[in-house]
């Protein structure tokens, strides 16, 4: 058994705009979802691509070192600065699994939704997370995302069926064709 089925990498300038997210997005999406924040659509477009080859019990473990910056930036000056009560829009995609909800919901996904802060191991730290539920045969498929946004932005999703001892994206990607996007 080959553990790594399918793996999608974006790249993308800072300068890149949400709507040219959202433009990219409608080539694999037939209906994107409304109101969502620039790290959700970085989740979406590193996922989509994958839909095909996914279960519905398959287990979504995302990680990021933020949330969404400019969200989390405008709700904290509505109400800390301005003492305003928040936006829906920004108190909804706050908080940190507003992300996995939306790909769990884009891709039909029914197994686990976890969402964890980002860190130097974080791809052995989403397989140790996936390798629990597969191991108890909660789930039969992981789909691994993290999403990077320091500078210009990155988003990586790799589908598995078992946890490898991978330290990293190239690795653990190594003997498969991965679909590598631009924007």
């Amino acid at each position: 058994m080959k553990p790594v089925i399918a793996a999608c990498n974006v790249r993308g300038q800072a300068s890149c705009s949400d709507k040219a997210l959202k433009a990219a997005l409608g080539q694999w999406l037939a209906t994107p979802p409304r109101r969502i924040d620039r790290l959700i659509l970085q989740a979406l477009l590193c996922t989509a691509p994958l839909k095909a080859k996914v279960r519905r019990d398959c287990g979504l473990y995302l990680a990021s070192r933020h949330p969404a910056r400019a969200t989390m930036g405008s709700l904290l000056d509505s109400v800390c600065v301005h003492q305003l009560q928040p936006k829906p829009f920004e108190f909804v995609n706050s908080v940190s699994n507003a992300a996995g909800f939306h790909v769990a919901a884009q891709l039909g996904l029914e197994g686990p939704n976890l969402f964890i802060g980002a860190g130097p191991n974080v791809w052995k730290q989403l397989q140790a997370l996936a390798a629990l539920d597969l191991g108890d045969g909660l789930v039969n498929q992981a789909l691994l995302v993290v999403i990077d946004e320091n500078g210009d932005f990155q988003a990586q999703a790799v589908l598995i069926e078992a946890p490898t001892k991978a330290e990293d994206f190239a690795e653990l990607t190594a003997a498969t064709d991965v679909l590598h996007l631009q924007l």
